[in-house]
């Protein structure tokens, strides 16, 4: 089935777009004009980014506090108090390196307190009477939460353990509705090399958490009832095939047959395309079958430096988009291909985005189609909530993607704050340019344009993946120098490490 979307619907999303984001200003508390003017301040300082970065990965990664307190001292007093601090925080870190240096039991874990508190908008804490005030508070707002505990690898398989346990104690609290899952959580010894037994491990332990879950229901504020959900989360690409096998041939087991669970594709991969495709295939003749359906939560990815960071030590390409342009078109051709809806009835949409304009174009095509009641509008917890609040007074529900930590876990948190602090001030990300952000202002016309050429370039874009290696097809030149003879093209190439993802060819 194909659509007829035309130039008059760009239109629409744009005016949809600056409706939200008009409602969205005006929705604006205090506090959240607070922090804007904070990070409006943080981003006109670039070495402050820096400052703070520093402080965030360096000084806390010591379990003593007077090592802390020497990183502390040291990076302030080289690097100067950051511009954008507040006032009285100014002081305090004065009084830091004044005094508090030389006590570091008593003003680390002060300070250590206030990052967590000050971070506590974006990460919720995990101990159970602060977890349950917030999910009272969000259910009484009608939002739904979707739990991430922080810490995406283990480092053995007694963490794996203690993780997993975790999450069938979240599964079995009527409280929580919904989870996320990395594969790496609950089991440490993934290996592309041992695909088969790695999935078959992986299978045995998520059967666990959907056999808990499709045994527990939870009541929504107006009494509905559902069984709990489990989302696995997408990580590295080398693990892109391994999580997918392992979620379908899960769901391929009779007992599993009428239980619904979700996983994640990133539209910064090229390959998720064909793998949306593949898994909606799936899906479909599994619910001619009499099975339930799936659900497939996009997102543009969140893991582009580990990522540049992984190729660049192998000597691989990187395997995301090296562009805005293709990551914002292919996230709109997956919408598109979801929206269909022969498609959506089999594989339910989850749009995570804070892009108010990606979020317009999916609302805008689940209209056009009329399937807005399979899916669903996603963003992250304590990011723009006045810009949450006013998508959910258009849309009528909204699901939060909420990061969760413990005191003794907060290193996990801070790993967290550093990547998102990276990803949202991106030159091209959108949530960069949303601090005070006005309709009739430059940023919103750079935003708009964005949308614009992404918009036409979503049909064209390339969906080839960018990593690719055939260790079973490759010739060499027959002269070779290794010492100091001459070499091809002047220069010496190290031979690429064996992409194991991959296999050894197609």
């Amino acid at each position: 089935m194909k659509s007829c979307i035309t130039d008059t619907f760009s239109q629409e999303v744009i005016a949809l777009a600056e409706f939200w984001q008009k409602r969205a200003n005006e929705l604006m508390g205090p506090e959240e004009r607070a922090i804007q003017e904070m990070m409006m301040r943080m981003l006109s300082s670039p070495l402050d980014k820096v400052i703070l970065t520093k402080m965030m990965d360096q000084g806390f990664r010591s379990s003593s506090y007077g090592r802390v307190a020497d990183q502390i001292n040291d990076l302030m007093r080289t690097y100067g108090i950051p511009e954008f601090f507040r006032v009285s925080e100014k002081l305090l870190m004065r009084l830091f390196l004044s005094m508090g240096r030389y006590v570091p039991a008593i003003s680390v874990p002060k300070i250590i307190e206030k990052m967590r508190f000050d971070s506590s908008r974006s990460i919720i804490a995990g101990e159970a009477e602060a977890l349950h005030r917030h999910l009272q508070m969000r259910r009484s707002e009608g939002v739904r939460m979707n739990l991430n505990h922080l810490g995406e690898a283990v480092l053995g398989e007694e963490e794996a353990a203690d993780r997993l346990k975790t999450y069938l104690e979240d599964l079995q609290n009527p409280e929580i509705e919904y989870i996320s899952v990395k594969i790496s959580t609950i089991f440490s010894q993934i290996s592309s090399l041992a695909f088969e037994h790695t999935v078959k491990i992986l299978m045995e332990r998520l059967s666990r958490l959907y056999r808990t879950a499709q045994s527990q229901c939870f009541i929504r504020e107006n009494g509905f009832r559902t069984p709990k959900f489990v989302n696995l989360d997408m990580e590295e690409y080398r693990d892109l095939d391994i999580t997918c096998a392992a979620f379908t041939q899960t769901l391929d087991e009779p007992e599993f047959k009428m239980h619904s669970a979700g996983i994640v594709l990133q539209a910064y991969l090229p390959d998720s395309c064909d793998i949306q495709i593949e898994l909606t295939e799936w899906a479909k003749k599994r619910v001619v079958d009499g099975g339930a359906p799936i659900k497939i939560r996009i997102v543009k990815g969140a893991n582009m430096e580990m990522e540049l960071v992984e190729s660049s030590l192998h000597n691989w390409p990187p395997a995301p988009y090296d562009n805005k342009l293709d990551v914002d078109a292919n996230f709109k051709r997956m919408v598109d291909y979801g929206m269909i809806p022969e498609n959506i009835q089999a594989v339910y949409l989850g749009i995570a985005s804070h892009n108010l304009f990606e979020l317009a174009y999916a609302a805008n095509l689940a209209k056009h189609f009329g399937v807005g009641a399979n899916i669903s509008f996603e963003m992250l917890e304590g990011m723009v909530d006045h810009v949450r609040r006013a998508i959910q007074e258009s849309t009528g529900d909204m699901l939060l993607y909420a990061p969760v930590a413990t005191r003794d876990q907060f290193i996990n948190a801070i790993a967290y704050l550093i990547r998102r602090l990276d990803e949202n001030t991106a030159e091209e990300n959108f949530l960069r340019h949303s601090f005070n952000l006005k309709t009739d202002s430059k940023a919103w016309d750079f935003l708009k344009d964005q949308f614009v050429k992404s918009y036409h370039h979503r049909k064209i874009v390339s969906k080839a993946a960018k990593r690719s290696q055939n260790r079973l097809a490759e010739t060499f030149l027959s002269k070779r120098s290794f010492g100091a003879g001459t070499f091809y093209s002047g220069e010496f190439t190290n031979e690429a490490d064996t992409d194991w993802a991959l296999g050894l060819g197609p």
